[in-house]
């Protein structure tokens, strides 16, 4: 990685070095992912209004999707220009802070994103690979307490196809803990399969089936149905005398 892509954003004295002074403690991260709309759930529910988060960022064309506080791009402007017009007009005059790879002069909110400082924090370049990783990894350097991730799936539900950058993502969310940080995840999301959690009727806790361990369910299961069957055959055959 060159030095230049490591140096610091400038500081023009505006929105940008606001953008990067504030210090959250709760926030969402709306990514674009099925699971979104536990968030457009959950703000409509009287629980959001009581305790609201203190800041939603979202990414690319969540600008038009979500209300929000920051904005995350980290597509080169001229680059979207040439392939989207339109979105890049929308960009343009955005009115929140964008947090991107290259802050050009003409994006008036544009700023760029902190990466040597990030990569400091982070001691590895492993969120570099997408969006929702470059949000994560902001998260945890300005050390958010809390952050809710919706929309960032990665591994559809039948398994056999993902998208690229989940693996970072995951390995963020184990890095929170080193740092004494809390993220949650919508249960509808397949990030960190909480999509399997399932409420335990013994203990009342949510958790994951235990792999290996749900073998041993399984035959319980065959065993009663045999059993079962058994006891039919059984009786069947006591009617027949």
């Amino acid at each position: 990685m060159s030095k230049d892509r490591r140096s610091r954003p400038k500081a023009d004295g505006g929105i940008n070095v606001e953008a990067l002074l504030t210090r959250p403690k709760k926030i969402a991260i709306v990514a674009l992912g099925a699971s979104m709309m536990a968030f457009v759930r959950e703000c409509m529910s009287d629980k959001y209004y009581e305790d609201p988060f203190d800041e939603v960022w979202t990414l690319n064309r969540g600008i038009r999707g979500f209300q929000h506080d920051k904005l995350f791009i980290m597509d080169d402007f001229k680059w979207i220009e040439n392939r989207s017009p339109s979105y890049a007009k929308w960009i343009k005059a955005h009115d929140r802070p964008i947090f991107t790879s290259t802050a050009y002069p003409d994006y008036p909110t544009a700023i760029e994103y902190p990466l040597s400082d990030v990569i400091e924090t982070i001691t590895d370049d492993i969120f570099c690979v997408n969006t929702v990783a470059y949000m994560l990894a902001y998260a945890i350097h300005i050390r958010v307490k809390t952050v809710t991730i919706y929309g960032a799936d990665f591994v559809y539900p039948n398994g056999n196809t993902s998208e690229f950058g989940g693996q970072a993502v995951a390995y963020l969310c184990g890095m929170m803990r080193h740092f004494e940080l809390v993220h949650r995840i919508p249960q509808e999301s397949t990030l960190l399969y909480a999509n399997k959690c399932k409420v335990d009727p013994q203990t009342g806790q949510i958790s994951r089936p235990l792999y290996g361990w749900h073998r041993k369910d399984e035959m319980a299961e065959k065993a009663a149905k045999e059993e079962k069957i058994e006891k039919e055959r059984k009786a069947s055959l006591k009617g027949k005398k």
